[in-house]
Order: C-alpha cells, then structure tokens, then sequence
C-alpha cells in the first residue's frame, strides 16, 4: 500500500499522538516503524497487545519503563574493545534494574488459570537480566560523571590521601595569605586554583614579593595568579595522586566495560523489547484518550460502523458516523450539499481501517466490526499540479489511474466528487464506468457525488446503496449525519432562495430543468419527507420499547430478589436452628466432663490435704514426746510484711506452702490455708512464695540476652535494594541490637538518588528504640552511611 493514502488520511497525526505518550526515545523511535498489515493474524495479535496493556492501565496503573533506554549501541562499543563513559554504564544499569521494575509489576498483575496478560507477560518473562552486573555498577557508579570511593580499595585510599593533601595545601596558603607582610600585597584574601594547581590572587605591582610561581592574569592586567614556591612540591602531589585516580577511575571503567561487551546480544534484544513495550502501552493510553474500543476483524471485508468518530476532529463537536459496507452492500454512493460532511464520511472509513489494521483501537462503540483489506485507496482533495501543467480533473485522473492498476477483490477505494471537474455528462459516464469497472473486480469502495446519474445507478444496481448527509434547510446548516439507503438532494434552489435570490430567477432556472429532472428530484423530496417521519416514528418506538424492557427487567430483577431473600431467610433459619441444637449439645457435653473433672480434682486435693494433715500431727506428736512440748515455728531469717489475703507464703518451720485468708491481727497471727487445711500461724515465721514462672522468664530473658550479645551485629548493608525490602531487614537490626545492649549500629545504604537514604533517615526518626540518628564520618562513608543510637 502506498505511503500516500497516510498523508491523504492525515494518518501521520495518529502517528504522532502515539509518539506524544510514548516515556522513551526507542518507543517514539517504534512508533515512527509501525507498518500496515494485512495478514489477520498479525492483526488479531496486535489488537490483543493493545487490549492486554489498556487493562494493565486501568487495574495496575502505568507500568515503570524506567528501563526503555538506547543501551544497545553502548553494549555493542563495549564488545569491541571499547571503554564506556561513566554516564553509558549508568545508563546500563538504570536498563538492568528496569528489567526488576517490570517484572515486579508483572509479577503483582493477575496471575489466573487463563491468563489475560499473555502476550505482555511473555515479552517481559523475555527481558534479560545480570543480577551481578546490575549489582556491580550501582556499587561503582554514584552519577552521571563520579564514581564512589569505595568502587575499589586503591580508588578509596587515593581519594583519602587527595583530600589531606588539599587540606594540608589550603591549610599553608591561608597561613600565607592571612601573614602580615603579604596583606598589603594581595588583591584578595582568597585561595583559588588555576590550572588544576592552588593559587593566591596577587597585585600586579607587587608580584616580586611573593615567589613562586605565575600561572595566570586577570583580564584587566591588575591581578596576577602566584602559586607559592611553599606549596609547589604539595601541588605537584596533589597532581600525581590526581593522576593516580584518573587511572583507577579508567581501569574500573575498562573492567565494567569487559564486563558489559559479554552481552551484546542481550542488550539489544532487551532495547528491542522495552521499545516494543513502551509503543504498545501508547497505543493503550491513545485507546483511553480516545475512549476507543477493540473492533471484531472480519476477513469477508464486512464492515460496519456503530457511532465511529473522526480521531482528529473535537469530541465535543464530531457527529457519530453508522454505516455498512461489504457483504450483499459492495458500495456506497454519498451525495448531498457541499460542506455537508461527505469528505469527513470519507476519511473516517478509512482512518477506521487503517487503524485497526495498524493494530490500534478505534474510537467508536462496542459491536463495531472492521474488514480486513490488502490495501486502502483514495482520491480526495485537490490533485492540481501546476508543476506537471496538470488541471484539478487532469491530476484526479492521474491518481485514479494509478489506483485502478493496484486494486483487487480485496481493496478498499475512496472517492471524492468523483468525475468532478469537467463536462458534466461526461464527467458522471466516466464515474459510472468506473465504479462498474470496480463492481466487476469485486473492490469494495464508498464515493461521494453531486451527479443525478449516480444516484440513478445505485437505486438500480445490485450490490450499491445510497445515502445522503442530512441538511437542515431551515437553518442553512448541515448536521453530518448520514443516512444509508437515500439518495441526498443538493439542495441549491432552496439554498438560494434562502439566501435571498429573486423568485423570478428560480423560476427560471426550473424552466432549464428537464422533466424528468424536476420529477426525480420532487421524488427526492417526497422520500426525504417520508424519511424523516419515518425515523421519528421509530425513535418513538425505541423510546418505548427501552421504557418497556426497563420495566420489565426492574419487575424481575425484584422478584428474583424477593425469592433470593426468602431463600436465604429460610437458610438461615435452618442454619440457626443446627447451631443452637449443636451448641446445646456440646455446652451439655462440656458440664458433664467439667463435673467429672471437678470430682477427680476433689478427690485428689482431700488425699492430699488429708496426708499433710497426718503428716503434721505425726511430726507435732514425736516433737510433743521427744520434747515434752507443742511444735515450735521458729522465727523466719526473712519474714514477710504486709500481708494481705491472696498472698502466697511459705512457713519453713513447717516446709508448707499456703494462701493468707485474713492479714495479722493484734498477735501478729495470719489465718492461712494448705491444700483444705485452715490453721492460724505467726506472721513472723512466714516468708513470701516466688512465682516460678517469674523466677523462668527472668532465667529465659537473660538466656535471650546473652545469645544476642555473642551473635550481635553492628553493621549492616541494604545498598542496592529498594526500602520495601530494607525495612524488614532495619527493624530485625534493631530489636537485635537493643537486645544485645548495643549503643549503636551503622547502617550502609549508599548515597546514589537519594531516595533510599531519605526513607531510611524517615523511618530511623519515628522508631522508639533509636535515640537519634546522624551520618558517618567521611572517613566512614559520609552520607552514605547512616549510624543510628539505640535507646
């Protein structure tokens, strides 16, 4: 299909409204290559791909094409030796880690037995990703043109001598500067650097005071730039070790570079697929801008058009366009007044092809079909060519017969006033000859013409319809609706007349008119009339059968709900009535063994009581004979104090256990009970019972203790990974740290965006176990690592 029927079309606006929601430069890139198909299956997967990203769009969001960048050409480089730019690896390992973006996205997306993601989820199942590599840059690379300090262990000590060394240098030239001899001699009592070497802003007519070195003047000639002979041997340290980083930053290059150059291939599929991604969520997010709908494909070349709008004009001002072309309907002749929007008809068929056929949605109601055509066709517009000494008629011919060569059964051809430009009668014999030479090729077609002869042909001819765009002679103005099957009427006596044209000219005019023309067009007139009547009857008619089907839909819709409701009453009164069976049952079965357990218990704690009792009397007894006196209770070494009723206590003079009934009375005495035995006993041999399960979780609470202090970690590293999976990995740090009494822990996140680090500083403020927070040393890592102080 030639590139001309786009242009025709306007298609290249189509073109860049994709390109306008594309996120990359290998999307817009994509969007510039899309071609037209006419293979259905090519076009049927498209229309899938546009499907599956416009429901991503409204149930996941936007996807992260954070990676849909040009790293191809910079992987390629690399495999042939090259070093790449700080910036190119970067850029690499934004693509590498956009490879983990989607497929996280995907990953969270709806994962059903019929899956309804296939197509998107296969293309980025076939993204490519190093984990290492990935890793490996984002430990090297701090921004577009640094590097951390900590890339390699020679780069860090390089960095940590450079910067005493400067230290040592600033430290020696504001020690020159601030000296009183020099003060009248300075122009400034500034440092500042001059060709990568410190400096010292100098008068002109005073530079023989200070010796060293000029590098440099001012414009005006009145400040000389003096590097001090003081700092000459630092500065040229300052330059070596300068020198030494510039070639470790160069070896760490060339070994990421190696690194990357093993993968070529990936890279460019990756690129090659982030691009087709990124063109495909455009033609998603085209689908919503546009409200558009997936059409139905129909390889007959059947198609039928339900409310499609032009793509380019206002939403708020198109009128919908309905028609039917193909099948027992193989063309279609449009007439009617000028301006009345015949030539928009025109366009909006074919744009509704061709995007389809591209693979885009369409703007237009659910249930609209599209034909499936091996070419799209038209002539519309001015085809006047000065240059090629070409008349309007002379340039249509050219293009129509360019168009007659290319055609087939299976092409869709576009004609605008058709036969225009010339004699009048011969003009409408070439339209018809040429519309029945496309009849016989079986080429689909749609034309618009002003000629009567054409509206006669299609009244007679199997195979083509009429239609008219409608016209309000009222107002003078079109509507832009078309209406198929009625031939239209131009309109030019009633216009004129509108328009103020004396009568006795119309009437003239009329005598000119053959016979048969002023009966065809009254015809025209009488079927316009009986159009119009016609259609609102039926719109009438719709009204009531809508009103009629809603009443009927609302009467059973409330009933099927009525007879749901008494269902689930009935339900649930069956459900309630088993409950309560069950739920006596069981409170039934749980009294009978609590009483059995209570009676096993009793019986247990009065053998128990009973022995105790025989115990005390047999051991108070051989006292009583041994001794000739009562049991004596001696004093406790720690008795217990303030006794109240509930306390647990112990006397030892007994070796008992017991539960205080009533505090001391005015002896000193405490009413207790062991096991069913009640005695009265002095509060001073009674020492307090410690619980045992207290007296254990001390036990355990320490053994926790101390297990924490010998396995306790002081540093952890979260570099690299995002804060949603730091966070568990943060607050296990700190519970472990707190309980192995640690003061501090340090925390590497890196510096890289930024972003990690805010949220971690975020988090670290609002949790109670940290009492503050500050960065490391730049020894330590600076801003790259945070320590944080446990309460």
């Amino acid at each position: 299909m030639a590139p001309k029927i786009e242009a025709i079309l306007e298609f290249h606006d189509i073109v860049d409204q994709l390109k306008n929601l594309t996120t990359s430069s290998i999307g817009k890139k994509r969007c510039e290559t899309m071609r037209f198909s006419a293979d259905p299956a090519v076009i049927e997967q498209r229309q899938q791909e546009t499907e599956e990203a416009f429901r991503l769009l409204v149930e996941r969001s936007a996807p992260p094409l954070s990676g849909a960048r040009p790293v191809a050409k910079s992987a390629h480089y690399a495999s042939r030796g090259g070093v790449l730019h700080i910036s190119e690896l970067l850029e690499i390992g934004d693509s590498l880690r956009g490879v983990s973006r989607m497929r996280k996205y995907m990953a969270e997306a709806d994962e059903s037995v019929e899956d309804p993601y296939p197509s998107i989820r296969a293309m980025v199942s076939a993204l490519w990703t190093q984990g290492d590599l990935r890793e490996r840059i984002e430990a090297t690379i701090e921004s577009e043109d640094s590097i951390y300090d900590d890339a390699s262990p020679k780069l860090k000590t390089i960095r940590r001598s450079l910067a005493r060394k400067k230290d040592q240098v600033r430290d020696k030239l504001q020690a020159i500067l601030n000296s009183q001899d020099l003060q009248e001699s300075l122009q400034d009592s500034l440092v500042t650097m001059r060709e990568g070497r410190y400096v010292v802003p100098v008068r002109h007519d005073a530079r023989n005071k200070v010796k060293g070195l000029v590098h440099d003047m001012s414009a005006s000639g009145q400040t000389v730039y003096i590097e001090p002979m003081a700092i000459v041997e630092a500065n040229n340290e300052i330059r070596q070790l300068e020198l030494e980083e510039r070639d470790e930053i160069q070896r760490i290059l060339e070994e990421l570079s190696q690194e990357v150059g093993q993968y070529p291939e990936a890279f460019a599929e990756n690129e090659r697929l982030f691009g087709q991604l990124d063109f495909i969520f455009a033609k998603a997010k085209l689908s919503s801008d546009q409200n558009a709908v997936r059409p139905k494909l129909s390889e007959k070349r059947i198609t039928k058009l339900i409310n499609a709008r032009h793509p380019l004009i206002d939403r708020h001002k198109v009128v919908p366009l309905n028609l039917e072309l193909g099948g027992d309907n193989q063309g279609l002749i449009i007439t009617g007044p000028n301006t009345g929007g015949k030539t928009v008809s025109l366009k909006t068929l074919g744009l509704m092809v061709l995007m389809t056929q591209y693979g885009l949605h369409i703007p237009a109601d659910r249930g609209t079909t599209v034909g499936i055509y091996n070419g799209v066709y038209a002539d519309i517009g001015d085809e006047q060519s000065i240059e090629q000494s070409l008349s309007t008629f002379s340039g249509h011919m050219v293009h129509i017969v360019d168009i007659l060569k290319a055609v087939d059964e299976n092409s869709l051809v576009l004609f605008d006033e058709l036969g225009a430009g010339t004699d009048p009668t011969e003009g409408a014999a070439l339209a018809l000859s040429i519309i029945e030479h496309l009849m016989a090729k079986g080429v689909s077609f749609m034309a618009t013409t002003h000629y009567t002869q054409l509206k006669l042909y299609a009244l007679t001819r199997e195979g083509v319809q009429n239609a008219s765009m409608e016209f309000d002679v009222e107002t003078l103005t079109p509507t832009y609706r078309l209406h198929v099957g009625v031939p239209g009427k131009s309109n030019a006596f009633e216009i004129s007349s509108r328009l103020g044209l004396p009568k006795e000219i119309l009437d003239g005019a009329e005598d000119f008119l053959e016979g048969e023309d002023i009966a065809f067009e009254d015809v025209l007139t009488t079927l316009e009339a009986e159009r119009s009547r016609l259609e609102k009857r039926e719109a009438e008619l719709v009204q009531l059968t809508g009103e009629y089907r809603r009443e009927m839909a609302e009467a059973k819709k409330t009933a099927n709900r009525l007879n749901a409701e008494k269902d689930q009453i009935l339900q649930r009164a069956r459900d309630e009535a088993r409950r309560i069976v069950k739920s006596a049952k069981e409170d039934a079965d749980l009294a009978v063994s609590e009483i059995r357990d209570i009676r096993e218990q009793l019986r247990k704690e009065d053998a128990q009581t009973l022995q105790q009792a025989q115990d005390l009397l047999r051991e108070g007894g051989k006292k009583y004979r041994d001794k000739d006196e009562g049991i004596v209770l001696k004093r406790a070494a720690k008795p217990a104090k303030a006794l109240k009723p509930g306390d647990e206590v112990y006397a030892e003079s007994l070796g008992v256990s017991a539960t205080v009934l009533e505090g001391p009375d005015n002896k000193g005495e405490v009413l207790v009970q062991a096991g069913l035995m009640k005695m009265t006993l002095p509060a001073a041999s009674l020492i307090r019972s410690e619980p045992q399960a207290k007296a254990e979780k001390k036990v355990n609470t320490s053994k926790v203790r101390q297990k924490k202090q010998k396995n306790a970690k002081v540093e952890f590293n979260i570099r690299g990974k995002t804060f949603e999976e730091a966070e568990p990995i943060l607050e296990k740090a700190l519970d472990d740290g707190y309980l192995a009494s640690l003061d501090r822990i340090r925390i590497i996140h890196g510096k890289g965006t930024g972003m990690l680090r805010k949220k971690v500083k975020e988090y670290l403020r609002h949790h109670p176990l940290v009492k503050k927070q500050e960065d490391a040393e730049p020894a330590e890592g600076g801003s790259g690592v945070t320590i944080a102080y446990l309460r």
